[in-house]
Protein backbone atom coordinates (compact mmCIF):
# COMPACT_ATOMS: atom_id res chain seq x y z
CA UNK A 1 0.00 0.00 0.00
CA UNK A 2 1.18 3.46 -0.69
CA UNK A 3 1.96 5.71 1.99
CA UNK A 4 -1.20 8.49 1.92
CA UNK A 5 -3.32 6.89 -0.34
CA UNK A 6 -7.28 7.00 0.11
CA UNK A 7 -8.53 4.44 2.07
CA UNK A 8 -11.74 2.40 0.46
CA UNK A 9 -15.05 3.15 1.36
CA UNK A 10 -17.12 -0.16 2.05
CA UNK A 11 -21.16 0.49 1.46
CA UNK A 12 -23.61 -0.80 3.81
CA UNK A 13 -27.36 -0.70 2.88
CA UNK A 14 -29.49 -0.27 6.51
CA UNK A 15 -32.87 -1.18 5.41
CA UNK A 16 -35.70 -1.09 7.65
CA UNK A 17 -39.13 -0.02 8.09
CA UNK A 18 -38.83 4.05 7.91
CA UNK A 19 -42.26 3.71 6.75
CA UNK A 20 -45.28 1.38 8.17
CA UNK A 21 -46.32 -0.38 11.37
CA UNK A 22 -42.84 0.00 13.29
CA UNK A 23 -41.91 3.20 11.71
CA UNK A 24 -41.58 4.42 15.37
CA UNK A 25 -38.78 1.71 16.06
CA UNK A 26 -36.56 2.10 13.26
CA UNK A 27 -34.59 5.57 13.23
CA UNK A 28 -32.84 4.15 16.57
CA UNK A 29 -32.36 0.68 15.37
CA UNK A 30 -30.35 2.37 12.02
CA UNK A 31 -28.98 5.05 14.24
CA UNK A 32 -27.24 2.44 16.46
CA UNK A 33 -25.89 0.36 13.48
CA UNK A 34 -24.34 3.90 12.14
CA UNK A 35 -22.70 4.44 15.10
CA UNK A 36 -21.27 1.32 15.22
CA UNK A 37 -20.35 1.62 11.85
CA UNK A 38 -18.83 5.00 12.71
CA UNK A 39 -16.73 3.47 15.95
CA UNK A 40 -15.07 1.08 13.36
CA UNK A 41 -14.12 3.21 10.32
CA UNK A 42 -12.67 5.90 13.25
CA UNK A 43 -11.14 3.37 14.76
CA UNK A 44 -8.29 3.10 11.45
CA UNK A 45 -8.07 -0.77 12.34
CA UNK A 46 -10.99 -2.25 9.87
CA UNK A 47 -9.44 -4.13 7.50
CA UNK A 48 -6.53 -2.03 7.41
CA UNK A 49 -7.70 1.54 7.61
CA UNK A 50 -11.35 1.23 5.58
CA UNK A 51 -14.34 3.20 6.27
CA UNK A 52 -17.94 2.17 5.96
CA UNK A 53 -20.27 4.34 5.13
CA UNK A 54 -24.77 3.69 5.03
CA UNK A 55 -26.57 3.71 2.52
CA UNK A 56 -30.25 3.13 3.63
CA UNK A 57 -33.46 1.94 1.98
CA UNK A 58 -37.48 1.60 3.11
CA UNK A 59 -38.11 -2.24 3.61
CA UNK A 60 -42.39 -0.77 4.48
CA UNK A 61 -41.95 -3.69 6.69
CA UNK A 62 -44.88 -5.36 5.12
CA UNK A 63 -44.69 -5.07 1.63
CA UNK A 64 -42.08 -7.84 -0.08
CA UNK A 65 -42.14 -6.59 -3.36
CA UNK A 66 -41.24 -3.04 -2.34
CA UNK A 67 -38.85 -4.37 0.25
CA UNK A 68 -36.76 -6.75 -2.54
CA UNK A 69 -36.96 -3.70 -5.34
CA UNK A 70 -35.21 -1.76 -2.74
CA UNK A 71 -32.54 -4.20 -1.56
CA UNK A 72 -32.19 -5.08 -5.64
CA UNK A 73 -31.45 -1.00 -5.68
CA UNK A 74 -28.65 -1.30 -3.14
CA UNK A 75 -26.95 -3.99 -4.57
CA UNK A 76 -27.00 -3.46 -7.89
CA UNK A 77 -26.96 0.98 -8.29
CA UNK A 78 -25.53 1.12 -4.46
CA UNK A 79 -23.10 -1.40 -4.88
CA UNK A 80 -23.50 -2.46 -0.69
CA UNK A 81 -21.11 -5.29 0.46
CA UNK A 82 -23.65 -6.42 2.91
CA UNK A 83 -26.90 -5.45 4.55
CA UNK A 84 -28.18 -4.50 7.81
CA UNK A 85 -31.93 -5.84 8.02
CA UNK A 86 -34.49 -6.21 7.47
CA UNK A 87 -36.81 -5.64 10.47
CA UNK A 88 -39.81 -7.60 9.94
CA UNK A 89 -39.71 -11.01 9.43
CA UNK A 90 -42.10 -10.97 6.31
CA UNK A 91 -40.08 -8.48 3.72
CA UNK A 92 -36.38 -10.10 5.35
CA UNK A 93 -37.41 -13.77 4.41
CA UNK A 94 -38.09 -12.04 0.71
CA UNK A 95 -35.09 -10.16 1.12
CA UNK A 96 -32.88 -13.12 1.56
CA UNK A 97 -34.22 -15.41 -0.74
CA UNK A 98 -34.39 -13.02 -3.71
CA UNK A 99 -31.27 -10.98 -3.31
CA UNK A 100 -29.05 -11.70 -0.66
CA UNK A 101 -28.65 -15.41 -1.57
CA UNK A 102 -28.61 -15.32 -4.90
CA UNK A 103 -26.31 -12.37 -4.94
CA UNK A 104 -23.83 -13.92 -1.76
CA UNK A 105 -24.76 -10.59 -0.49
CA UNK A 106 -24.15 -11.04 3.38
CA UNK A 107 -27.55 -9.73 5.71
CA UNK A 108 -27.91 -9.63 9.31
CA UNK A 109 -31.28 -8.56 10.80
CA UNK A 110 -31.69 -7.05 14.09
CA UNK A 111 -35.36 -7.91 15.07
CA UNK A 112 -36.75 -10.42 12.29
CA UNK A 113 -37.82 -13.66 14.68
CA UNK A 114 -40.29 -16.19 12.22
CA UNK A 115 -38.76 -19.88 12.73
CA UNK A 116 -39.18 -20.41 9.09
CA UNK A 117 -35.74 -17.68 8.80
CA UNK A 118 -33.94 -20.56 10.69
CA UNK A 119 -34.62 -23.42 8.02
CA UNK A 120 -34.58 -21.72 4.37
CA UNK A 121 -32.08 -22.34 2.00
CA UNK A 122 -29.78 -18.87 2.52
CA UNK A 123 -26.29 -20.07 1.29
CA UNK A 124 -25.31 -19.17 4.39
CA UNK A 125 -25.29 -15.31 4.23
CA UNK A 126 -27.85 -14.89 6.51
CA UNK A 127 -27.79 -14.27 9.85
CA UNK A 128 -30.05 -12.14 12.98
CA UNK A 129 -29.30 -11.36 16.62
CA UNK A 130 -32.72 -11.49 17.81
CA UNK A 131 -33.93 -15.22 19.05
CA UNK A 132 -36.23 -17.30 17.15
CA UNK A 133 -40.16 -17.40 17.93
CA UNK A 134 -39.51 -20.73 18.99
CA UNK A 135 -37.86 -19.69 22.03
CA UNK A 136 -39.98 -16.23 22.40
CA UNK A 137 -42.93 -18.69 22.52
CA UNK A 138 -41.97 -20.78 24.95
CA UNK A 139 -40.66 -18.36 27.19
CA UNK A 140 -43.99 -15.86 26.81
CA UNK A 141 -45.99 -19.46 27.38
CA UNK A 142 -43.77 -20.02 30.44
CA UNK A 143 -44.90 -16.34 31.58
CA UNK A 144 -48.47 -16.86 31.09
CA UNK A 145 -48.13 -20.18 33.36
CA UNK A 146 -46.34 -18.89 36.17
CA UNK A 147 -48.78 -16.00 36.65
CA UNK A 148 -51.38 -18.89 36.63
CA UNK A 149 -53.05 -18.28 33.58
CA UNK A 150 -53.93 -21.51 32.17
CA UNK A 151 -56.94 -20.42 29.43
CA UNK A 152 -56.10 -17.91 26.71
CA UNK A 153 -57.65 -16.52 23.48
CA UNK A 154 -54.76 -15.38 21.15
CA UNK A 155 -55.24 -12.91 18.48
CA UNK A 156 -51.88 -12.28 15.76
CA UNK A 157 -50.72 -9.70 13.18
CA UNK A 158 -51.86 -11.36 10.23
CA UNK A 159 -48.51 -11.72 8.70
CA UNK A 160 -45.11 -14.18 8.76
CA UNK A 161 -44.24 -12.93 12.12
CA UNK A 162 -47.32 -13.09 14.01
CA UNK A 163 -48.51 -16.36 12.96
CA UNK A 164 -45.14 -17.66 13.83
CA UNK A 165 -45.13 -16.36 17.40
CA UNK A 166 -48.82 -17.43 17.74
CA UNK A 167 -47.94 -21.19 16.37
CA UNK A 168 -45.20 -21.27 18.89
CA UNK A 169 -46.97 -20.16 21.71
CA UNK A 170 -49.89 -22.09 21.50
CA UNK A 171 -48.37 -25.23 20.82
CA UNK A 172 -45.96 -24.36 24.38
CA UNK A 173 -48.53 -23.33 26.01
CA UNK A 174 -50.59 -26.42 25.08
CA UNK A 175 -47.57 -28.70 26.42
CA UNK A 176 -47.78 -27.22 29.82
CA UNK A 177 -51.64 -28.03 30.03
CA UNK A 178 -52.96 -24.51 29.19
CA UNK A 179 -55.65 -24.37 26.86
CA UNK A 180 -56.04 -22.01 23.75
CA UNK A 181 -60.04 -21.19 23.31
CA UNK A 182 -58.95 -18.97 19.79
CA UNK A 183 -56.40 -18.43 17.72
CA UNK A 184 -57.69 -15.42 15.24
CA UNK A 185 -55.28 -13.41 12.51
CA UNK A 186 -56.12 -9.38 12.70
CA UNK A 187 -55.07 -6.97 10.26
CA UNK A 188 -53.12 -3.97 11.73
CA UNK A 189 -53.77 -0.21 11.02
CA UNK A 190 -57.59 -0.76 11.39
CA UNK A 191 -59.83 2.14 12.98
CA UNK A 192 -61.91 -0.12 14.71
CA UNK A 193 -61.21 -3.59 15.76
CA UNK A 194 -65.15 -3.71 18.19
CA UNK A 195 -65.78 -6.97 15.65
CA UNK A 196 -62.87 -8.75 16.60
CA UNK A 197 -62.51 -8.13 20.39
CA UNK A 198 -65.91 -9.72 19.93
CA UNK A 199 -65.10 -12.77 18.85
CA UNK A 200 -62.48 -13.15 21.16
CA UNK A 201 -64.66 -12.10 24.36
CA UNK A 202 -67.42 -15.11 22.91
CA UNK A 203 -64.35 -17.42 22.83
CA UNK A 204 -63.40 -16.51 26.81
CA UNK A 205 -60.29 -17.00 28.43
CA UNK A 206 -58.48 -16.12 31.31
CA UNK A 207 -56.62 -13.86 29.07
CA UNK A 208 -55.68 -12.27 25.82
CA UNK A 209 -52.61 -12.52 24.30
CA UNK A 210 -52.20 -9.94 21.61
CA UNK A 211 -49.29 -11.11 18.77
CA UNK A 212 -48.56 -7.54 17.30
CA UNK A 213 -46.74 -4.72 16.39
CA UNK A 214 -46.59 -1.26 18.78
CA UNK A 215 -47.50 1.75 16.12
CA UNK A 216 -50.89 -0.70 15.39
CA UNK A 217 -54.38 -0.76 17.00
CA UNK A 218 -57.70 1.16 17.35
CA UNK A 219 -57.09 4.56 16.55
CA UNK A 220 -57.55 6.84 20.15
Amino acid sequence: MISGAAQADIKVGVILGFTGPIESLTPVMADAAELAFAEASNSGKLLGGETITSVRADSTCVDAAAATAAAERLVNADGVAAIMGADCSGVTGAIAKNVGAPNGVAMISPSATSPGLSVFEDNGVFFRTAPSDARQGVVLAEVVMDRGIDTVAVTYTNNDYGKGLADAFSSAFRGMGGSITIEAAHEDGKADYSAEVATLASAGGDAVAVIGYIDQGGKG
